[in-house]
């Protein structure tokens, strides 16, 4: 998966298609689901540095991309 550039559409699109597909949660619950995916995009927000908030952004769409690491 070639690598999304980091900008605030980038995160909130990811964070869009993340709450999406936690709708398909079968398994877990979808407010735990919904509340912790809050709750790392709020603690990422605090981030300054730009290849730290790269590296964040590429391991959220590896984790879609792993449909949510296999808790779908």
């Amino acid at each position: 998966m070639a690598a999304v550039p980091w900008s605030r559409r980038a995160v909130l699109s990811l964070y869009r298609m993340l709450r999406r597909e936690g709708e398909k949660l079968q398994y877990t619950d979808q407010e735990f689901f919904k509340t912790s995916l809050r709750r790392e995009f709020e603690k990422a927000r605090e981030e300054q540095h730009l290849e730290q908030r790269q590296k964040l952004l590429d391991k959220g769409h590896y984790f879609l991309s792993k449909r949510l690491g296999g808790l779908v």
